[in-house]
């Protein structure tokens, strides 16, 4: 069968979506849901102000297209990391996951700047977040840390204290880069330091080396 093939307006229509919800996933990291405006994240595309409602008809659906884009980049990595882990041990996907969640966090720091942001205030859009992306991965996150926990391998405390120590250690030297630059003269992001920085990570929650 012939691959169906997008005329063209349809494909530019599908390209300056994209470009819409790339340029608010940084509006919205960078500023917060109440700092982006619709004209500057249209700026930031390089696409008519005019033109944006026809691609989201409102400021909070282009928020959740651009929520939407960086947690199913996220779950496509975890879920083909997941079905190769069928039958593993429990502390060992969490140590596979972890280093994952810092490689994708070096990559797309915006992620974490874009949750401080929305999780710092209650509100219909961060009820809709938690229920939509962040529920199921810290309830899979948490029973691997407690199935851990039983086997005397990851480090005693709360469950979910131990994870936003992990998701909080992960991505901060990548979502505050600058200031790690300033400090350091390192870029976080460097090959060598992020391997270093899982070694470092699995060092703190687990009690034995991997």
């Amino acid at each position: 069968m012939a691959q169906r093939r997008e005329r063209p307006g349809q494909q530019r229509g599908i390209e300056t979506r994209e470009r819409l919800v790339r340029a608010a996933l940084e509006a919205f990291a960078d500023h917060g849901y109440a700092g982006a405006t619709t004209r500057a994240i249209a700026e930031r595309a390089g696409v008519a102000l005019a033109a944006l409602p026809y691609h989201f008809e409102t400021k909070e659906a282009l928020w959740r297209a651009a929520a939407d884009r960086i947690f199913g980049r996220l779950a496509e990595q975890f879920q083909a990391r997941i079905r190769g882990l069928e039958g593993v041990d429990a502390p060992t996907r969490l140590r596979l996951l972890l280093r994952d969640y810092v490689l994708f966090a070096a990559t797309h720091p915006e992620l974490h700047r874009f949750m401080l942001r929305e999780g710092a205030v209650p509100s219909p859009r961060l009820r809709w977040l938690v229920r939509t992306h962040v529920e199921p991965l810290f309830r899979y996150f948490r029973s691997l840390i407690r199935e851990g926990q039983a086997q005397g391998i990851v480090r005693p405390g709360r469950p979910e204290h131990l994870y936003y120590a992990m998701i909080g250690a992960a991505s901060m030297p990548y979502a505050v880069a600058a200031e790690f630059r300033l400090l350091t003269g390192r870029d976080s992001d460097a090959k060598r330091l992020v391997d270093e920085h899982v070694e470092t990570l699995l060092a703190l929650f687990f009690e034995e080396a991997e």
